[in-house]
Parts: C-alpha cells; sequence; structure tokens
C-alpha cells in the first residue's frame, strides 16, 4: 500500500513549523525527515494518533534547524559547484564510463579523488576550495589517462603493424596528442573525454607520424589508408574540445593536431 500524505499547515502557529506526514505500512515508529528542498516530512505508521505529532515534532525542534542548515550547507555547496562547473557526474566518454561524484570536506589542505564502493568518485576537499576539487579531479583522470592510453596505443601500433616505445601523458592546452623527431609520443589526458573513434582516430595519427614527421601528401594517404574515415574524424577532432567539460577546458586549449 502506497504512503498517504496530509500537510499540516494549520499547525504552524507557535513554535511548530509546518510540515507534512506520510502514512507508511512500513514505519514502526513515527521518524522526522528533512528532505533535499528542507521540508519537514513526518513519517507514522497508520495506527498512530497524529493529534500527538504537532508536539513530538515541537520537541524536535533543535534537532529539526540542524537538519535544515546541514541540508541549506550542502545546497550551497552544490551550487558553488555549479557555478565552478564542477560536475556531479565524471564521463569517461572514450573509457565508456561514468561515475556520479560525491563532494566531502575535508580537513587539512589537501585534495583527493578516489573510487569508492558503488561505482562513486569520492572527491575529498577543504571547505569551500572549488579549485582544490577541480585539481584533484585533473589529478584522477591524469591516472587513468596513465593506466589506460598506453596500453590502447601499444594495441593500435601491434594492430597497424608500428612501433612504440616511449609514452606520456599530459595535460596540452592546445594539441590532442604529439610525436617526436624520435618517435616519442606525447598524449593529451583529455582524450579521454572523446568519443571512441576519435581517441582512436588520434592514436592512429600520432603513429603515423612515426613514419611521417609531417602533415605532407604522403602522411594523409598513410593515415586514410589505416582510416577509411580520417577527413570526418580530422574535422570532428577539430571540434571537439568546445564539448570537454568546463572544469577541464582552459581558455587557449582548441584541442588541435
Amino acid at each position: 500500500m502506497p504512503a498517504l500524505s496530509r500537510l499540516w499547515d494549520g499547525e504552524s502557529s507557535g513554535r511548530v513549523p509546518a510540515f507534512t506526514v506520510r502514512v507508511s505500512e512500513r514505519a514502526r515508529h513515527v521518524r522526522l525527515v528533512v528532505t533535499s528542498g528542507g521540508e519537514l516530512v513526518v513519517v507514522a505508521p497508520p495506527r498512530f494518533d497524529q493529534r500527538k505529532i504537532p508536539a513530538l515534532v515541537q520537541a524536535k525542534l533543535p534537532w529539526i534547524e540542524r537538519a535544515r542548515a546541514r541540508v541549506a550547507a550542502r545546497r550551497a555547496a552544490a551550487a558553488a559547484r555549479e557555478d565552478a562547473g564542477l560536475p556531479e557526474r565524471l564521463r569517461l566518454t572514450g573509457l565508456g564510463e561514468e561515475w556520479p561524484v560525491e563532494y566531502r570536506q575535508g580537513r587539512g589542505r589537501r585534495a583527493s579523488a578516489r573510487e569508492a564502493a558503488g561505482g562513486r568518485l569520492v572527491v575529498t576537499a577543504p571547505p569551500g576550495d572549488e579549485e582544490a576539487a577541480r585539481r584533484a579531479l585533473t589529478s584522477y583522470v591524469r591516472r587513468r589517462a596513465v593506466r589506460e592510453l598506453p596500453v590502447r596505443l601499444q594495441a593500435a601500433a601491434t594492430r597497424y603493424g608500428f612501433r612504440c616505445e616511449q609514452v606520456s601523458i599530459r595535460h596540452q592546452r592546445s594539441r590532442w596528442g604529439s610525436c617526436s623527431p624520435r618517435g616519442a609520443i606525447s598524449l593529451n589526458l583529455r582524450l579521454l573525454f572523446l568519443r571512441p573513434e576519435l581517441l582512436d582516430y588520434v592514436l592512429l595519427h600520432e603513429l603515423c607520424h612515426t613514419r611521417e614527421l609531417n602533415h605532407s601528401e604522403r602522411f594523409w594517404a598513410l593515415l586514410r589508408s589505416l582510416d577509411p574515415e580520417c577527413d570526418t574524424h580530422r574535422r570532428e577532432t577539430r571540434e571537439a574540445w568546445r564539448a570537454l567539460p568546463r572544469w577541464l577546458r582552459t581558455q587557449d586549449g582548441s584541442g588541435s593536431l
């Protein structure tokens, strides 16, 4: 049987605030709940005498005020995170992963981001320090990029017959990747936010540079022979930086190759 609700707004005279009574078959005792919107809900068993509830609410006023203060603080913190562009969910599109993000206040000056039970990402930072939370998120993305991108690059190298002996991960502002004259490849940690086919295009692009360290016709011919959608992927990667998460983007980032 679904819970029944009743709004008690006529009881708000004196020191008793307005509240809603929810009658629940599952309830064994009366309990008070302050919702995320700050509303007070009293959950009661079906046969409880509801005339007693206003007195119970009045007796719990200190607890209600503290609970509402905590809710208000959480809402203010969420608003600050939204203004700062911090995500409620971290979407690593290139890996096919999505992590709900939980923010916690830490006691020290250091911030951290770690994977927790239930498929959550927990970010701990000093109170009100949104920049520290952003750095912690970026550090987490970097760790994932270090773990995932070299493996994916080596798999592509093996598949297409390339050799790549040195790979580094950077947070580049203007390139998805680069290749040195010695064949060392650098990859942007932001690649984890691209669609998988665009991520693979960038890896193949850089591998082709180990043979053709330029953007000559021979380079493009080689890349097109391995990726028939090369021209489309090239155009899409040039525009993809605009869709990067706001908290990760920098003003001068252009995501070029």
